[in-house]
């Protein structure tokens, strides 16, 4: 993998038809879940403070849960477009189903320390979640569980900790400002409460599974650089 941004861009656009299909049978989906879920929080969980509120919290766990384990498809996707796999898409349907449950069990985990770590100052919930992002991709990659990916995962993580850092803040910066953007002008339009919702769900579904994508590719290629490195070493040793 020698230019991943490259790379992910010609799979988003020459591909873009069966990712497509992945946008309205995962994403689209979740992204339900996770408004009504955080809507019906909001609604119940009364707010003591101008700034913030327990709901906040909460909804940054839901967003963070989902935001991990939406991820499946999209990395298998990469992968097998990587390595030439046949059927791609029904294979990509296949690991979101059949090794969905472990992710999902490791985002939990991964959100609630996050989320914790995020209360603090943001910071020590960013180290931790950039230092552990790599390993369901590695879980994807290599069908095991997440509990067998995690050291190789963490050894990534803590190798291109600052690379992976910058991509998740530039990414969620990125889609902050083109959200304020359009939703900016939609307000000029319509103050419609469900065209606001419908807009950014468009948004997420659209930048949400490139961002996955270009990250599952930076990781091939971390883990390649690492894998040569090791060779070297053990050669050098013989």
């Amino acid at each position: 993998m020698e230019k991943p941004l490259q790379y992910t861009w010609e799979v988003y656009t020459g591909k873009f038809e069966k990712i497509l299909v992945l946008m309205l049978t995962t994403t689209l989906p979740l992204l339900m879940v996770h408004a009504f879920v955080t809507n019906y929080i909001y609604a119940i969980t009364p707010s003591d403070s101008a700034l913030y509120s327990v709901a906040d919290i909460y909804y940054g766990l839901i967003t963070l849960l989902l935001y991990l384990y939406a991820q499946i498809p999209y990395i298998r996707f990469v992968y097998n477009e990587y390595k030439g796999v046949e059927h791609n898409l029904r294979n990509s349907f296949y690991h979101f189903l059949v090794n969905g449950f472990t992710v999902f069990v490791y985002a939990c985990i991964v959100s609630v320390i996050t989320t914790i770590g995020f209360m603090f100052l943001v910071l020590p919930g960013l180290i931790f979640l950039a230092l552990v992002f790599p390993i369901p991709y590695i879980s994807i990659f290599d069908e095991k569980s997440v509990w067998k990916s995690l050291k190789e995962g963490f050894r990534i993580g803590k190798k291109n900790f600052f690379k992976i850092m910058l991509i998740v803040i530039m990414a969620g910066l990125a889609e902050l400002l083109v959200g304020i953007f359009v939703t900016y002008q939609l307000f000029n339009i319509t103050s419609s409460f469900a065209a606001q919702m419908i807009t950014q769900m468009t948004l997420n579904i659209i930048i949400y599974p490139f961002i996955i994508m270009l990250m599952t590719s930076f990781v091939l290629k971390w883990r390649e650089a690492l894998e040569t490195l090791e060779v070297t070493v053990r050669e050098g040793i013989n």
